[in-house]
């Protein structure tokens, strides 16, 4: 079994080497963007809420398209600052209206191929 650590301090990236339907089969949410925030690759952890299939997420704008809770919070600030340094590696809990549960976001470089990730993992009360 192969572990993926989902904490800030998690030096190693294994998620380089994953193809597009490795990450479809990943046990939480998975966006690779590209520098512009744009979707490069994805897996659908979400039901999809009894309103049918989402329109496919790939090449559309994570900020603003996809997530657009994300788009003007600390979080898209954290992905451009990241970005423009070209070195990110951040985690956030957040409370999203429309989801009845906070969720974890993890922001982090792919510095061999040039692309971000965004982790979503769902927290669960104890």
């Amino acid at each position: 079994m192969t572990v993926f650590s989902f904490d800030e301090d998690d030096p190693v990236n294994p998620l380089g080497r994953l193809g597009i339907d490795d990450v479809a089969r990943l046990p939480f949410g998975a966006l690779e963007l590209d520098r512009d925030g744009r979707v490069a690759a994805y897996n659908d952890t979400e039901p999809d809420g009894g309103v049918g299939a989402r329109p496919p997420m790939l090449g559309r704008g994570f900020f603003d398209e996809v997530a657009g809770w994300a788009g003007g919070s600390i979080v898209a600030e954290e992905f451009r600052k990241g970005v423009a340094a070209n070195d990110l590696n951040a985690v956030f809990d957040c409370a999203v209206s429309r989801l009845p549960y906070k969720v974890r976001v993890h922001l982090k470089i792919s510095p061999i191929l040039g692309t971000f990730w965004v982790f979503i993992k769902k927290l669960k009360r104890q």
